[in-house]
């Protein structure tokens, strides 16, 4: 800095990385093109003088890309190959990307890897889509948010309940007081591929459940065990003051205690109809579908003043997709191959505290 003191320079942009016990500085200055070569052999001299290894490159830059966006793609994973962040370059290049910095956020539970780059103006969804094609082809978790301040401001984070907060789906845990676990699993699988209608198998399933005792909704309550992560992302996101929903399709009866006691902002589910102290067979109120899910999140993100871009959808299955597609950053958790597909980005770790890196958010 004192060599390049003497020189009528500004700095631009500085950053210093220690990797493996060397030290690499590095700093982008402007100057009149006339002191290149001054500058260059003051450099030279400073370098024999103190040992460092110095590399001086000169060019004319426009450093303002016109009609572009900052945007910000974190890769995460156990395991990160060098293929698949070529994969991921070469499609920014494709769209005309430039990457601006490249830097490690986490090593744990995951390795993470951010990006930023600017970008000609094409829609947040268009350059989401066509990386998360090339994640799902490489076998890598990503997301693509904008850069900048908006990252930082509250957001509102919505996750679905079976098979995504908790490891378990309640109307199956329900099942096994029915006699008839094989016939509700099997019905679940398949709405949850989106092989069939979620209400109608819904209300099939919950016909199934017809004369079990409303007592076996404390034992089934017992039996859940929240997925790896849950508390940790809620707690991280509540620290910093980001706000937490749930929208399941199960059952209010068994999870409102559970979503209490992790103090959840908004949620809703399903009511069971009871009476005589049995389970009807029948649901009361709403039937909370796909399009269900999705108005939850507009209108929790209304009460919240927070626009849909900010907002974060998490689901695993098909009565997932439309809140996901919602979402200004929706992400399939662990998910069936139709909701990959539709999602901006998938989590292949069963570990809910992967979603703070990709939010940007340091833990």
């Amino acid at each position: 800095m004192t060599t390049l003191a003497q020189f009528s320079v500004t700095i631009l942009d500085i950053e210093q990385l220690i990797i493996r016990d060397r030290l690499l500085l590095t700093v982008l200055v402007s100057l009149d093109e006339a002191h290149s070569e001054a500058v260059l052999e003051d450099l030279d001299i400073l370098q024999k003088e103190i040992g460092l290894d110095i590399a001086v490159d000169f060019a004319q830059q426009n450093l303002t890309l016109a009609n572009s966006e900052n945007l910000r793609v974190v890769i995460v994973g156990e395991n990160i190959k060098p293929a698949g962040i070529a994969a991921v370059a070469g499609q920014i290049a494709l769209l005309g990307g430039n990457i601006t910095s490249i830097k490690r956020t986490t090593t744990d539970p995951l390795l993470a890897i951010e990006l930023d780059l600017t970008i000609p103006n094409h829609s947040l969804k268009k350059v989401q889509g066509e990386l998360a094609k090339v994640a799902i082809e490489n076998k890598i978790d990503l997301a693509v948010e904008a850069g900048g301040p908006t990252r930082k401001s509250k957001r509102l984070v919505m996750l679905d309940m079976d098979s995504t907060l908790i490891e378990q789906e309640v109307i199956d845990l329900l099942g096994t007081y029915s006699g008839k676990t094989d016939q509700i699993a099997q019905i679940t699988k398949s709405a949850m591929a989106g092989e069939i209608d979620f209400q109608e198998a819904l209300l099939t399933r919950v016909e199934l459940l017809s004369g079990v005792s409303e007592s076996v909704i404390e034992k089934v309550r017992d039996q859940i065990s929240l997925t790896k992560g849950a508390q940790t992302l809620i707690q991280e996101l509540h620290k910093i003051g980001h706000k937490v929903g749930v929208v399941s399709g199960g059952f209010i009866d068994v999870i409102e205690p559970i979503l209490k006691s992790l103090k959840i902002d908004y949620y809703v589910a399903n009511k069971l109809e009871i009476s005589n102290g049995l389970l009807t067979g029948r649901i009361t109120g709403p039937i909370i579908d796909s399009m269900a899910k999705k108005k939850a999140l507009e209108d929790f993100a209304a009460q919240e003043n927070v626009s849909l871009n900010q907002t974060v959808a998490i689901g695993d299955g098909a009565n997932d997709l439309e809140m996901i597609k919602a979402a200004g950053l929706g992400i399939a958790f662990n998910a069936k191959p139709k909701v990959v597909a539709a999602a901006d980005t998938t989590i292949s770790t069963k570990d809910l505290a992967a979603v703070l890196p990709l939010m940007g958010i340091s833990f």
